[in-house]
């Protein structure tokens, strides 16, 4: 939002909670803070506001997004502003920059990042690692800042912080009150208009429109474009003159076209319609006798079906000796039912055979058979398919320094199992078990990699079958911790 200078000396009620809020958030420790509001709340303003009067003894960092910026201009933006003379390369994170410019010196930064919905999620997620190693870090402070759009970044940010403790603090930008609005108006908008009924119809506007700054700056614009189409219409004269003109022509042709439909000949009379009209109802009642006619009754007994014969019946066919034709199980299951002198528990299958044809029929195994089973033999013959194993110990090993690439996150072990065998990965993955709302969850993990960045571009050289599951980049120090929790 762009109001100009004089709103920098006008702070409302509103305003001055969402700053002291911030404010309070970001004073004593290391957080990301999330300030969200609709377009046209006022969240440039109160970004830049902040920077100028209420964060006076930290240091500073602004980033405003535009959607043509690439990840690595925006890093360089960030990183230029933290440090005098900086030495980085824009391919790295900002964690591994910064922390290696800072080489254990007393930081205390104040980040803020204006559209921060433009923000590429790769950047997001540095930006959140930043501020989880400040918050480890004895002698740093580093609060993140973004301003963003209603419901734009939410989503983005309950993936980045999934599963862990610690969580982005939100805060909503509100409509400003009736009284603010009203003020807001007076000052920045009503004292600027040119005549007092332009000032009339503005105080007039305010209560039909919605309370954000910038709806209401934008009353005093709309006063320059209707100026100039009243003066558009009042200096051309000429113009008046040849609408008028073509009004009245408009007018007399109406008149005109009403005068000839009024002169239309007059009907037959009335003795003529008579005639006519019985003429039509002799011709109407012979045409219903004779489809009358067809109405006759008739003989339909020979649609009826035939009789049923209870006794069996062998068709003869003319189909070649030696075929078979498989009957389905769910006829054979009715025939059983219906039928005595068939057994209840047939295992092998019934063949009726006679000169022309063998039919051969399947019979289900009945639920006495399928209940047979031993609970014991089921439970053995299901534990004997489950054949991967945890890895728990294996990656305790790893630096949490590392990183790992994350590919699934399932419930039980046969549902492991069953996607280990889907996408035939069980030799190159590791799984571990964590607790997650008080039930055991299996995570299934691939790769070591060094950094985040190599672990991201190591997404490119899966199998296009595991790049479609959407695998993210997770830190060992999160992992450490899941499998410390199940303990």
């Amino acid at each position: 939002m762009s109001i100009g200078h004089d709103l920098t000396v006008l702070e409302l009620e509103s305003q001055i909670d969402v700053l002291s809020r911030i404010q309070f958030v970001s004073r004593f420790g290391s957080n990301l803070v999330h300030i969200e509001g609709v377009k046209g709340s006022g969240k440039s303003w109160l970004a830049q506001r902040y920077l100028e009067k209420w964060s006076d003894d930290a240091n500073q960092a602004l980033l405003m997004c535009h959607p043509n910026q690439s990840i690595q201009q925006q890093r360089g933006i960030i990183l230029k502003q933290v440090v005098r003379d900086p030495l980085f390369n824009e391919f790295d994170t900002v964690v591994d920059s910064i922390g290696r410019m800072l080489a254990g010196e007393k930081c205390n930064l104040v980040l803020v990042i204006d559209d921060a919905h433009l923000l590429p999620p790769e950047l997001l997620s540095e930006l959140w690692l930043l501020v989880q190693k400040a918050q480890l870090t004895p002698n740093w402070q580093i609060n993140v800042l973004l301003f963003s759009e209603a419901g734009k970044l939410t989503p983005a940010l309950s993936r980045v912080s999934y599963g862990q403790e610690n969580k982005p603090v939100d805060i909503d930008i509100v409509p400003l009150t009736q009284e603010e609005a009203a003020t807001f108006s007076e000052m920045l908008v009503v004292r600027f208009a040119a005549s007092r009924e332009e000032k009339a119809r503005i105080r007039n506007l305010v209560e039909k429109t919605k309370r954000f700054p910038a709806e209401l700056i934008a009353l005093g614009e709309k006063k320059t474009e209707r100026r100039v189409i009243i003066r558009s219409v009042t200096n051309s004269p000429v113009g008046v003159l040849a609408l008028a003109s073509l009004l009245l022509l408009g007018a007399a042709g109406g008149y005109w076209w009403l005068n000839q439909s009024s002169t239309t000949p007059v009907s037959p009379s009335v003795d003529t319609t008579l005639e006519h009209d019985s003429k039509l109802a002799l011709d109407m009642d012979e045409r219903i006798d004779s489809a009358m006619s067809h109405f006759e009754p008739e003989d339909d007994t020979h649609t009826i079906p035939p009789d049923v014969i209870d006794t069996p019946v062998i068709a003869e066919t003319s189909v070649e000796k030696g075929k078979r034709v498989i009957v389905p199980s769910e006829l054979v299951d009715s025939l059983v039912s219906d039928s005595a002198s068939i057994e209840n528990e047939q295992k092998e299958p019934t063949k009726i055979e006679n000169e022309e044809q063998i039919v051969s029929v399947k019979v289900k195994p009945t639920a006495k058979e399928g209940n047979a089973k031993d609970s014991s033999t089921l439970e053995s013959e299901l534990a004997s398919t489950i054949t991967f194993t945890l890895a728990n110990k294996e990656l305790k090993t790893i630096s949490d320094k590392h990183y790992i690439l994350q590919l699934a996150a399932l419930t039980n072990e046969e549902a492991v199992q069953e996607f280990l065998d889907e996408y035939k990965i069980e030799k190159s993955v590791r799984i571990y078990q964590a607790l997650r709302n008080g039930s055991i969850w299996y995570i299934v993990t691939f790769g070591d990699y060094a950094s985040i960045s190599l672990a991201r571009g190591a997404v490119q050289t899966l199998p296009s079958s595991v790049q479609t599951l959407g695998p993210w980049a997770k830190s060992l120090v999160q992992v450490h911790r899941e499998i410390d929790s199940v303990k």
